[in-house]
């Protein structure tokens, strides 16, 4: 396809400007990376764009002046502090497998897909990332791949090959305290070798549903999420490969005392029945004295209204259309625990643009109602407040819709407009302009003024 070659900016969640000028779409001059200091902390500026060549030598020097330093830049080894060296060990299906080298007394609680092992935890990432086994005292934290991949890119982890020696080793030394050192055979272990960035793209990126391995789509939409900030954990309906949980619903008690006056008056005159003619206007000749009662008349398309418990329950929500991930806000992240975590604030669901098509509205229905019931905030109410409401809904997910890397996020919920009674607004005006003023209005002068001859 033509456009498969095409160039688009990548968008997050933050809203941006369309220029026709845009100076994203300019050429960076690396010569100015040879000139930037370590010192200054200073990024470097963009340099002038030539528009055409015009064959001179001095244009030919700049660009391989330019080519060179960009190859210094890409070609620089970057390389981990002593004092904040993290290592992790892979365990896949590719290497040595964790089942039969790891005690399964030292998995307990552990998934499938925790495949990448740290024994010295430092740093703040882990806060939110990886999970330690149950009913044991090991140090030990297990990542996912698209955890271990994230440190891995941001330069915190230090991944690497074991071997069998090297995990004996690392057991006996959690085992020993930590002023005898390392064991008298430390010299003879032989530890693995280090993985390089590509060798960990090629280990943990590969289809849903693999063991030990996430794909490239979620994987993106997992690293833009941390990238901003947010606390990423996966969903219960991660697998594709299993079939979609049935909807639990659960009853929500309403809080609202109605009095019997009030139900027998809703119950005869606002839910009566209103029967149209077979012919002629919706609305009856009369007089009328509230907009309820005219809007009530021509309300003819029965409206949508969300309820916790749905009479018609939609079916099982299918992949891709179903929560991946769970988020929650990053004002949350210092107060945050892994244990015991709390409602989330987004639900995401991931699909592809180009492998997927626009979902159905039994799709969006089955996706919307897999989540639990999150009708508006007591702080949403009020006449001020209509468009937070409708905003919020009652049930709401964010789909990611990823474009081979550019990633689109488009808020899907379950709103009542029906709800939102504007016509009670109406009357309320109406019923404060009916009423007579004090005594401070017209027609209440002293008689002050001289009448007319």
């Amino acid at each position: 396809m033509a456009d498969m070659d095409e160039d688009t900016p990548i968008t997050s969640l933050h809203s941006q400007l369309l220029e026709d000028n845009d100076p994203s779409d300019e050429t960076q001059d690396f010569r100015l990376l040879a000139a930037l200091n370590s010192k200054s902390g200073q990024l470097p500026k963009r340099g002038e764009k030539d528009f055409e060549p015009h064959g001179t030598k001095h244009q030919d020097g700049i660009l391989e002046a330019s080519r060179e330093a960009m190859h210094d830049a890409l070609a620089y080894t970057r390389f981990h502090n002593p004092k904040n060296h993290i290592r992790g060990f892979y365990y896949g299906d590719e290497s040595l497998k964790r089942d039969e080298v790891v005690p399964a007394e030292l998995l307990q609680g552990l998934d499938e897909d925790h495949c990448v092992v740290v024994h010295s935890i430092k740093g703040p990432h882990f806060k939110t990332m990886g999970k330690s086994p149950t009913g044991t005292k090991s140090p030990s934290l297990w990542l996912l791949p698209e955890e271990a991949l994230y440190l891995v890119e941001r330069g915190n982890l230090d991944l690497w090959w074991p071997t069998r020696s090297s995990y004996i080793a690392r057991g006996d030394s959690e085992e020993n305290c930590e002023t005898e050192g390392q064991p008298e055979n430390s010299e003879e272990v032989d530890e693995g070798a280090p993985m390089s960035l590509q060798a960990a793209y090629a280990m943990l990126i590969g289809n849903d549903g693999q063991r030990g391995k996430v794909s490239l789509d979620r994987y993106t939409v997992y690293a833009n999420l941390k990238r901003n900030g947010y606390v990423v954990f996966r969903a219960s309906e991660w697998d594709p490969t299993k079939p979609g949980e049935s909807h639990k619903f659960q009853v929500v008690k309403s809080q609202e005392s109605v009095s019997i006056f009030t139900w027998l008056f809703e119950k005869l005159f606002v839910d009566a029945k209103i029967e149209h003619p077979p012919y002629g206007p919706l609305v009856k000749p009369g007089m009328y004295r509230s907009y309820n009662a005219i809007y009530r008349q021509i309300a003819i398309v029965p409206r949508h209204k969300p309820s916790p418990v749905p009479e018609n329950p939609s079916p099982p929500a299918e992949d891709p259309y179903r929560v991946v991930f769970h988020l929650w806000k990053p004002t949350n992240t210092m107060n945050f625990a892994k244990t015991h975590p709390g409602s989330p604030d987004f639900r995401v669901a991931i699909t592809d643009a180009r492998a997927t098509f626009v979902p159905s509205l039994t799709q969006l229905t089955s996706m919307l109602e897999s989540t639990p019931w999150d009708p508006p905030r007591a702080d949403m109410t009020g006449p001020t407040k209509v468009y937070h409401r409708l905003r919020h809904g009652w049930r709401n997910v964010v789909l990611a819709v990823v474009d081979q890397g550019v990633i689109s996020y488009l808020r899907l919920g379950e709103t009542g407009f029906g709800e939102e009674k504007l016509s009670d607004r109406f009357d309320e005006g109406s019923i404060r302009g009916n009423k007579r003023g004090g005594g401070a209005g017209r027609g209440r002068g002293r008689g002050r003024g001289r009448g007319r001859r």
